[in-house]
């Protein structure tokens, strides 16, 4: 009789039990597959080892500290059809293959927020996704593929998300009609990279410590506006701001500061380039067969060298302030009678003879430069520079100069280098 009740006893134990340890186990991705449309799957705090796929109009929301990871050779997450809400979760991809994202989104009408990634390659793919929304987001990548990375994807918007350590933070292909808002990007390629797309918005962005704080190129009607990119110097040749085969683009109230090179326009036309902040950067800005560009009411200062162009005419630039031209106001409009010429002679020189970066702005070098002047359609030229700027610097010029300072010191050591094995083979 009493093994017959402890047996009863064991047995009603184990009925108890084995539900809790049957909803222990279930997957995530059942969770997923029993949840009715337009429902809510909570998961609680946990790590959770599996690949997920989300098809169907549906939330995933963490409760708590709440990890997806795999490391098998599909995304991590995967998001199709429409209204799919991804929120509140850490997801880890380890996979090994190339180009793998941790998240890869198509469809239409997503949201992904407050998701922190951790990738091996790409971190977030939207793919021919649309009216998708990114936002509170971090991405950590290992510099094999890019941050987020959209691909024929239209009218998404991106906005207050960090990335760090991408092959590009936040790469654009053939997507047109989207929002880069009030992101922060860092140790990566190029910082934004828009390819072929037309109508983006690149506004109040962070971009900074990249090869180049961003790449536009190849697009039209584009906005990049009150943006900062500063300190991109990771490469000679590092850029602010890179615009290539750009029509019809407005930048505008940007901070491009303690860059290599502020802005370097290529192939750019019919442009506007108004109430940009282009401070102590090595170069102010470089043009190369640029035309019909407008530039106007922007501030350089603290650059070691203002400007630089080369076959590029017909660019109007009028009423910028430049803390190196001379000043004479005559008709009280806050405008100088005498144009200020940028003339690229010493970069010309140091480009076939490097080890003449010693004399920069020495005597000598500048009585040179007075008496063999370049080529007019090699010199950039204000007509009216302005008396005073039309903005106030916020940076605290100590530390650009400082990076500046670097700069010209590494630049000295490799010319003495340059010299001594020279006069060593000698």
């Amino acid at each position: 009789m009493r093994r017959g009740i402890d047996h009863g006893l064991l047995a009603a134990l184990l009925l108890l039990v084995f539900p809790l340890l049957v909803g222990a186990e279930e997957t995530v991705q059942a969770r997923i597959d029993e949840a009715s449309a337009y429902g809510v799957v909570r998961l609680p705090s946990g790590v959770y080892d599996e690949a997920i796929v989300l098809s169907k109009p549906l939330t995933l929301e963490g409760i708590g500290e709440v990890t997806i990871r795999s490391c098998g050779q599909s995304p991590v997450i995967s998001v199709f059809g429409r209204h799919v809400v991804l929120k509140h979760i850490r997801v880890i991809s380890c996979g090994k293959t190339s180009d793998l994202a941790a998240v890869y989104v198509t469809g239409s009408d997503h949201v992904i927020h407050d998701v922190h990634v951790k990738a091996r390659h790409r971190g977030i793919q939207l793919d021919q996704a649309h009216h998708v929304t990114v936002s509170h987001c971090t991405i950590q990548g290992e510099k094999s593929g890019n941050g987020i990375d959209l691909w024929e994807s239209t009218q998404n918007v991106i906005h207050d998300t960090a990335v760090a350590h991408g092959k590009d933070g936040i790469y654009i292909e053939n997507s047109h009609n989207n929002r880069v808002v009030s992101n922060h990007i860092a140790y990566s390629r190029y910082g934004i990279h828009v390819m072929f797309s037309n109508r983006i918005i690149v506004r109040n962005n962070v971009s900074e410590k990249n090869v180049a704080g961003a790449m536009v190129m190849g697009t039209e009607q584009t906005i990049v506006e009150q943006n900062v990119f500063t300190r991109n110097l990771q490469h000679v040749h590092s850029q602010g701001l890179l615009l290539y085969d750009a029509k019809k683009t407005k930048v505008r109230n940007n901070r491009m500061v303690a860059n290599r090179v502020g802005m370097y326009v290529e192939r750019a036309h019919d442009n506007e380039l108004t109430g940009n902040d282009v401070s102590y950067n090595f170069i102010g800005m470089q043009w190369n067969e640029s035309s019909n560009n407008h530039v106007s009411d922007n501030s350089f200062i603290g650059n070691v060298y203002d400007g630089q162009a080369v076959r590029s005419a017909d660019n109007v630039i009028v009423r910028n302030y430049w803390d190196a031209a001379s000043k004479l106001d005559v008709t009280g409009k806050g405008e100088s009678a005498i144009p200020y010429r940028m003339d690229p002679f010493f970069l010309a020189l140091t480009a076939r003879i490097p080890e003449y970066q010693l004399f920069f702005h020495s005597p000598g070098m500048i009585v040179l430069q007075k008496l063999l002047r370049s080529p007019d359609e090699q010199v950039l030229t204000d007509d009216a520079p302005l008396i005073e700027t039309p903005m106030v610097t916020k940076d605290d010029p100590s530390q650009p100069t400082i990076l500046l300072y670097v700069i010209s010191a590494g630049m000295i050591i490799g010319s003495l280098t340059g010299f001594i094995k020279g006069r060593k083979r000698a």
